[in-house]
């Protein structure tokens, strides 16, 4: 993929990080707080995207009335579901596009065990909301929107998507078990991109792995950070 290609781009960030206070009452008690902060949107050409998600109280819980915002505060503990629903909005008049997300989840770890539809970890809400995992060479573990057919499979050939919501997970939940005061400085970082479909894969087919890889490169040339993971989303 060579600069002189026109590239129409869009990307945000959606950065979490996690600070740690401790309190002994009896026993120790760990709780930490994060953040989520939604920036770096970029438009070039004629495609756009925002990401947002509802507005929760520190336990986790939609405040009411409070809508869409970019920045939320929680209290982590062991044994907890928090609200948590990113969502990509890809704008009106928006050229045809490829979806990706890039998901960097330090929580990952502490993560409850999937049991059933209501206690799954972040990755597998991800794929039941239409986003399938592949590896790049440039920066290994990505997600790429691909939608699904009639009988709810992944649809390689509606990796294509045009102006509208895409949902990425709804919540996560932390284990019983789980240790969070080592986690004091953990983050959950979401970098989702999207870039035109023409232009890339030898033979121009939607939604090929040629096709994706090609595209995933023009980006990693266009906005190198995203390699490195050094995005400038505020952090508290």
């Amino acid at each position: 993929m060579t600069t002189k290609k026109k590239i129409f781009v869009a990307i945000a960030s959606l950065a979490a990080s996690v600070a740690i206070v401790v309190v002994s009452v009896f026993a120790t008690v760990a709780y930490l707080t994060s953040s989520a902060a939604v920036s770096n949107v970029f438009t070039i050409g004629n495609v756009g995207i925002t990401m947002d998600e509802s507005k929760v109280n520190p336990d986790g819980t939609v405040v009411d009335g409070g809508g869409r915002v970019d920045t939320n505060t929680y209290k982590l503990v062991p044994n907890t579901k928090y609200v948590k629903d990113p969502v990509i909005h890809v704008t009106a008049g928006s050229e045809n596009s490829y979806l990706f997300v890039l998901v960097r989840n330090d929580l990952e770890k502490i993560e409850i065990a999937s049991e059933n539809a209501d206690e799954m970890t972040i990755a597998e809400q991800l794929a039941v909301n239409g986003w399938k995992e592949y590896t790049s060479a440039s920066t290994g573990k990505v997600y790429a929107y691909y939608g699904k057919d009639g009988s709810g499979n992944l649809n390689t050939n509606a990796a294509s998507v045009t102006p509208g919501d895409y949902k990425l997970f709804d919540y996560f939940m932390t284990d019983p078990k789980a240790d969070v005061s080592t986690y004091g400085a953990a983050k959950i970082t979401l970098t989702a991109v999207a870039i035109q479909t023409s232009g890339f894969g030898s033979n121009g087919e939607i939604g090929t792995p040629a096709a994706l890889e090609d595209a995933w490169e023009a980006i990693i040339e266009t906005y190198p950070y995203i390699h490195t993971g050094n995005s400038s989303s505020t952090t508290p």
